[in-house]
Protein backbone atom coordinates (compact mmCIF):
# COMPACT_ATOMS: atom_id res chain seq x y z
CA UNK A 1 0.00 0.00 0.00
CA UNK A 2 1.71 2.98 -0.79
CA UNK A 3 0.85 6.19 0.32
CA UNK A 4 1.67 9.02 -2.83
CA UNK A 5 2.34 12.70 -1.75
CA UNK A 6 3.67 14.31 -4.75
CA UNK A 7 5.24 12.76 -7.73
CA UNK A 8 8.08 15.17 -7.88
CA UNK A 9 9.94 17.00 -5.55
CA UNK A 10 12.70 20.12 -5.02
CA UNK A 11 13.96 21.79 -2.16
CA UNK A 12 14.45 25.24 -1.64
CA UNK A 13 16.24 26.31 1.81
CA UNK A 14 15.18 29.57 2.57
CA UNK A 15 18.01 31.23 5.31
CA UNK A 16 19.09 34.70 6.88
CA UNK A 17 17.74 36.12 3.85
CA UNK A 18 19.11 33.95 0.85
CA UNK A 19 17.50 31.52 -1.37
CA UNK A 20 19.49 28.18 -1.88
CA UNK A 21 19.31 26.69 -5.72
CA UNK A 22 18.02 23.13 -5.48
CA UNK A 23 20.69 20.98 -6.56
CA UNK A 24 20.44 17.18 -8.02
CA UNK A 25 20.68 15.82 -5.23
CA UNK A 26 17.30 17.46 -3.77
CA UNK A 27 15.19 16.31 -6.55
CA UNK A 28 13.77 13.36 -7.05
CA UNK A 29 11.04 11.66 -8.77
CA UNK A 30 8.46 9.11 -7.11
CA UNK A 31 7.30 6.50 -9.04
CA UNK A 32 3.95 4.80 -8.39
CA UNK A 33 4.87 0.79 -8.11
CA UNK A 34 0.75 -0.32 -7.01
CA UNK A 35 0.58 -3.81 -7.56
CA UNK A 36 4.24 -4.52 -8.83
CA UNK A 37 5.70 -7.70 -7.57
CA UNK A 38 9.48 -9.62 -6.90
CA UNK A 39 8.20 -11.13 -10.68
CA UNK A 40 8.56 -7.71 -12.50
CA UNK A 41 11.54 -6.77 -10.30
CA UNK A 42 13.41 -9.60 -11.17
CA UNK A 43 12.16 -8.82 -14.94
CA UNK A 44 13.52 -5.28 -14.67
CA UNK A 45 17.05 -7.15 -13.71
CA UNK A 46 17.06 -9.67 -16.00
CA UNK A 47 16.86 -7.60 -18.69
CA UNK A 48 19.27 -5.28 -17.60
CA UNK A 49 16.71 -2.34 -16.64
CA UNK A 50 17.87 -2.35 -13.34
CA UNK A 51 21.53 -2.90 -11.61
CA UNK A 52 21.36 -3.66 -7.98
CA UNK A 53 24.80 -1.74 -6.00
CA UNK A 54 23.81 -2.88 -2.70
CA UNK A 55 20.73 -4.00 0.01
CA UNK A 56 20.07 -2.50 3.10
CA UNK A 57 17.68 -5.08 4.77
CA UNK A 58 15.93 -5.57 7.98
CA UNK A 59 13.89 -8.65 8.90
CA UNK A 60 12.29 -11.00 11.89
CA UNK A 61 14.77 -13.21 11.68
CA UNK A 62 14.40 -15.39 14.80
CA UNK A 63 13.82 -12.14 16.34
CA UNK A 64 16.95 -13.31 18.92
CA UNK A 65 20.43 -11.11 19.69
CA UNK A 66 22.09 -13.37 20.87
CA UNK A 67 22.86 -15.60 17.39
CA UNK A 68 21.19 -17.50 14.89
CA UNK A 69 19.74 -15.55 11.75
CA UNK A 70 20.52 -12.45 10.91
CA UNK A 71 17.93 -9.35 11.36
CA UNK A 72 19.54 -6.75 10.11
CA UNK A 73 22.42 -6.44 7.10
CA UNK A 74 23.75 -4.72 3.82
CA UNK A 75 23.73 -7.31 1.56
CA UNK A 76 25.41 -7.48 -1.93
CA UNK A 77 22.65 -7.76 -5.18
CA UNK A 78 20.56 -10.24 -6.64
CA UNK A 79 23.22 -11.62 -8.63
CA UNK A 80 25.54 -12.52 -6.19
CA UNK A 81 23.08 -13.98 -3.99
CA UNK A 82 21.63 -11.19 -1.91
CA UNK A 83 24.17 -12.30 0.99
CA UNK A 84 25.16 -10.16 3.71
CA UNK A 85 28.47 -8.66 3.72
CA UNK A 86 28.05 -7.39 6.83
CA UNK A 87 24.74 -8.37 9.71
CA UNK A 88 23.37 -7.75 13.06
CA UNK A 89 20.92 -9.04 15.54
CA UNK A 90 18.22 -7.51 17.01
CA UNK A 91 14.79 -8.44 18.54
CA UNK A 92 12.12 -6.92 17.68
CA UNK A 93 9.43 -5.68 19.61
CA UNK A 94 5.54 -6.31 18.62
CA UNK A 95 4.05 -2.65 17.03
CA UNK A 96 7.12 -0.79 18.02
CA UNK A 97 8.73 1.90 15.86
CA UNK A 98 12.33 1.92 15.31
CA UNK A 99 14.23 4.99 13.60
CA UNK A 100 16.75 4.03 10.59
CA UNK A 101 19.01 5.69 8.66
CA UNK A 102 20.68 4.68 5.37
CA UNK A 103 23.79 7.15 3.89
CA UNK A 104 26.11 6.62 0.76
CA UNK A 105 28.89 8.46 0.00
CA UNK A 106 29.75 7.34 -2.99
CA UNK A 107 32.43 4.96 -1.48
CA UNK A 108 31.22 4.11 1.95
CA UNK A 109 27.08 2.93 3.21
CA UNK A 110 26.22 3.46 6.35
CA UNK A 111 23.00 1.65 7.73
CA UNK A 112 21.73 2.50 11.14
CA UNK A 113 18.98 0.51 12.96
CA UNK A 114 17.72 1.82 16.59
CA UNK A 115 21.24 2.53 18.03
CA UNK A 116 23.21 0.03 16.03
CA UNK A 117 25.39 0.67 13.06
CA UNK A 118 26.52 -1.08 10.30
CA UNK A 119 28.73 0.15 7.66
CA UNK A 120 30.95 -0.94 4.30
CA UNK A 121 32.97 0.16 1.75
CA UNK A 122 32.44 -2.73 -0.39
CA UNK A 123 30.53 -0.78 -2.79
CA UNK A 124 31.08 2.42 -4.60
CA UNK A 125 29.59 4.18 -8.12
CA UNK A 126 26.79 6.03 -8.98
CA UNK A 127 23.44 5.66 -8.36
CA UNK A 128 20.17 6.65 -9.92
CA UNK A 129 17.59 4.79 -8.39
CA UNK A 130 16.10 3.24 -4.99
CA UNK A 131 13.15 0.77 -4.88
CA UNK A 132 11.23 -0.20 -1.30
CA UNK A 133 9.89 -2.99 -0.64
CA UNK A 134 7.95 -4.41 2.06
CA UNK A 135 6.93 -8.03 2.87
CA UNK A 136 3.90 -9.32 5.64
CA UNK A 137 3.06 -12.26 6.16
CA UNK A 138 1.19 -14.76 8.99
CA UNK A 139 -0.91 -12.72 9.98
CA UNK A 140 1.61 -9.66 9.71
CA UNK A 141 1.76 -5.87 8.89
CA UNK A 142 5.48 -4.15 7.99
CA UNK A 143 5.24 -0.43 7.74
CA UNK A 144 7.75 2.01 6.33
CA UNK A 145 6.75 6.02 7.62
CA UNK A 146 8.61 9.11 7.82
CA UNK A 147 10.79 8.64 4.34
CA UNK A 148 12.97 11.50 4.20
CA UNK A 149 14.68 11.34 1.20
CA UNK A 150 17.82 14.13 1.68
CA UNK A 151 15.79 15.85 4.15
CA UNK A 152 12.87 15.77 2.23
CA UNK A 153 9.39 13.89 2.68
CA UNK A 154 8.59 11.25 0.53
CA UNK A 155 5.90 8.43 0.16
CA UNK A 156 5.27 5.97 3.10
CA UNK A 157 5.16 2.31 2.20
CA UNK A 158 3.29 -0.77 4.24
CA UNK A 159 2.28 -4.02 3.92
CA UNK A 160 -0.72 -6.38 5.21
CA UNK A 161 -0.56 -10.48 5.48
CA UNK A 162 -3.86 -11.72 6.33
CA UNK A 163 -3.59 -15.33 5.87
CA UNK A 164 -1.18 -14.57 2.59
CA UNK A 165 2.21 -12.72 1.53
CA UNK A 166 1.55 -9.43 0.45
CA UNK A 167 4.44 -7.67 -1.14
CA UNK A 168 4.88 -3.54 -1.89
CA UNK A 169 7.32 -1.98 -3.72
CA UNK A 170 7.81 1.97 -3.90
CA UNK A 171 10.43 3.64 -6.17
CA UNK A 172 12.47 6.91 -6.14
CA UNK A 173 14.47 7.94 -9.64
CA UNK A 174 16.89 10.27 -11.08
CA UNK A 175 18.71 10.71 -7.39
CA UNK A 176 22.77 11.01 -7.04
CA UNK A 177 24.94 10.18 -4.16
CA UNK A 178 25.73 11.30 -2.04
CA UNK A 179 22.66 10.28 -0.43
CA UNK A 180 21.20 10.00 3.52
CA UNK A 181 17.64 8.78 4.00
CA UNK A 182 15.61 8.04 6.98
CA UNK A 183 12.80 6.46 8.33
CA UNK A 184 10.76 4.75 11.10
CA UNK A 185 9.74 0.91 10.45
CA UNK A 186 6.88 -1.04 12.23
CA UNK A 187 6.85 -4.66 12.55
CA UNK A 188 3.66 -6.38 14.21
CA UNK A 189 1.96 -9.82 14.14
CA UNK A 190 -1.09 -11.16 15.53
CA UNK A 191 -0.70 -15.38 17.06
CA UNK A 192 2.52 -16.90 16.38
CA UNK A 193 5.73 -14.55 15.58
CA UNK A 194 6.64 -14.59 12.51
CA UNK A 195 10.09 -15.87 10.99
CA UNK A 196 13.19 -15.14 8.66
CA UNK A 197 12.11 -12.92 5.90
CA UNK A 198 8.31 -13.45 6.74
CA UNK A 199 8.14 -10.10 7.95
CA UNK A 200 10.61 -8.02 6.17
CA UNK A 201 11.67 -4.51 4.11
CA UNK A 202 14.88 -3.90 1.71
CA UNK A 203 16.09 -0.45 0.43
CA UNK A 204 17.76 -1.68 -3.03
CA UNK A 205 20.31 1.15 -3.99
CA UNK A 206 21.06 0.72 -7.92
CA UNK A 207 21.57 2.40 -11.24
CA UNK A 208 18.89 2.43 -14.21
CA UNK A 209 20.31 2.92 -17.70
CA UNK A 210 20.54 6.62 -18.66
CA UNK A 211 18.13 7.49 -21.60
CA UNK A 212 20.39 10.42 -22.68
CA UNK A 213 23.75 12.06 -21.81
CA UNK A 214 23.84 15.67 -21.94
CA UNK A 215 27.29 17.08 -22.70
CA UNK A 216 29.88 18.41 -20.25
CA UNK A 217 29.28 22.21 -20.38
CA UNK A 218 32.79 22.59 -21.96
CA UNK A 219 32.10 20.11 -24.95
CA UNK A 220 29.20 22.45 -25.31
CA UNK A 221 31.19 25.76 -25.41
CA UNK A 222 33.63 23.60 -27.51
CA UNK A 223 31.11 22.70 -30.18
CA UNK A 224 29.93 26.00 -30.27
CA UNK A 225 33.26 27.36 -30.81
CA UNK A 226 33.47 25.13 -33.97
CA UNK A 227 30.30 25.72 -35.27
CA UNK A 228 31.45 29.30 -35.55
CA UNK A 229 34.97 28.61 -36.98
CA UNK A 230 33.33 26.47 -39.46
CA UNK A 231 30.68 29.37 -40.53
CA UNK A 232 33.39 32.09 -40.55
CA UNK A 233 35.52 30.02 -42.68
CA UNK A 234 32.62 29.06 -44.99
CA UNK A 235 32.03 32.98 -45.18
CA UNK A 236 35.51 33.93 -46.08
CA UNK A 237 35.74 31.25 -48.92
CA UNK A 238 32.70 32.54 -50.61
CA UNK A 239 34.48 36.03 -50.43
CA UNK A 240 37.51 35.00 -51.77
Amino acid sequence: MINLRSAFFTLAVVSLGTVSVPTAANAFTVVDRTGFTDTEFNGLINQGLFDELFVAESRIGNNSNTGGTQEIGINNDVKLGALPVVQGQRTWQNGGLVDFMLEYTGSLVKYTVGNQLLSTNAFSGPVTDIFFRTRAASNSTMTLSNLLFNGVGISSLSSSGIGTSDIDYLQISNITAPFTLTGKSLMSWTGTRPNNSALAYQIKVGTTPQVESVPEPGTVGALLAAGVLSVGLKKKRLSV
